[in-house]
This record gives structure tokens, sequence and C-alpha cells, in this order.
């Protein structure tokens, strides 16, 4: 029998640096799995969202209502093959795992500001007022909402409790 020397043995920071590593590439792994594969819970009625992306597919994250990046409010959610009843745009779920839901959603729109009349984004940046833009002149929450003039658009929206007045510039 030839005596072998025995290998070396790795240090002790070598083999905690080894096994946290892979403990770590376990939780990555686990993480994306659960956030990536397992379905979207549909909004319900009256929570605030940050609608961003292209209006033809768009992304949604449910945040707080009092969130700078709320920019919409869900009025419901309903099966993709129906209609919103009174909403201002919808946007329809697109991953596979994803239940088919079309997402209602009313605009968080801001007193005096201009918005663009047609934007091709979700997002609700606010533009210089002129041509091809409207001016949100009035807001009502929780109530009645306000009386618009003559020349003015009403958006109403009953189930948030929303109702704006805009004019076109």
């Amino acid at each position: 029998m030839i005596d072998e020397p025995p290998a070396p043995r790795k240090s002790l920071g070598t083999r905690v640096l080894t096994y946290g590593l892979t403990l770590v590439a376990a939780a990555v792994a686990i993480y994306g799995m659960t956030e990536f594969l397992a379905p979207i819970t549909a909004p319900r009625t009256g929570e605030c969202a940050n609608v961003t992306g292209y209006s033809n597919e768009p992304d949604l994250d449910t945040v707080s209502c009092t969130s700078s990046s709320a920019n919409y409010v869900v009025t419901e959610s309903v099966a993709k093959s129906k209609s919103c009843a009174n909403a201002y745009t919808d946007m329809i779920t697109r991953r596979a795992q994803d239940p088919a839901v079309r997402i209602c959603l009313v605009p968080l729109w801001e007193e005096g500001a201009c918005y663009p009349a047609a934007p091709s984004r979700m997002e609700l940046t606010p533009v210089e007022c002129g041509a091809d833009s409207f001016k949100v002149t009035k807001i009502g929450r929780d109530g009645p909402g306000p009386v618009c003039a003559a020349d003015e658009q009403r958006y109403s929206y009953p189930e948030v409790k929303l109702t704006y007045c805009a004019a076109d510039q």
C-alpha cells in the first residue's frame, strides 16, 4: 500500500464562505420563484396603484394612497372578457400565471395641472398647458363633486368618490 498524504483541509473561512454563498443563492432562487411565478391578487375597489409603461403593456404595483407614486385608483377588477362600467382606462394582466383580470382605473390628477389629451404612456406626468392638452380645474373628493363650467368636461367616479372638472386648452 502506498501511503498518500491526506488532502489539505480547506480553511474554516473558506468553508463558511462557501456555505454562506450557497444559502444566499438558494434564498434568491426561492424568492424569485415565489415573486415571479406566483399569480397577482387582483386589486380591490379603492386601492391605489402606481401604473407605468406604455398603454398597451402597462405595469401595476399596488401602493398606499398617500404615496407620492400613487397615480391611479382602482374602481373595480372584472373578468378579462368583461368591460369596465365606469373607468378612465383599464389594463389586463399579462403574465400566464395571473388570473385573467381586467383592472379598471381612474387617474389621480392634480388640480391646476395640464395633461396630454392622448398619452401613449400610463404615467400621469403634467405637461405645459397648450394644444393637445387639458387642464384639471376642480377636484371633488368624498362628496357629490364640484359643479363644472359649461366649457368643462366632468369626470365622475362614484365608486371611489372622485370627481374632476377638466377644460381643453
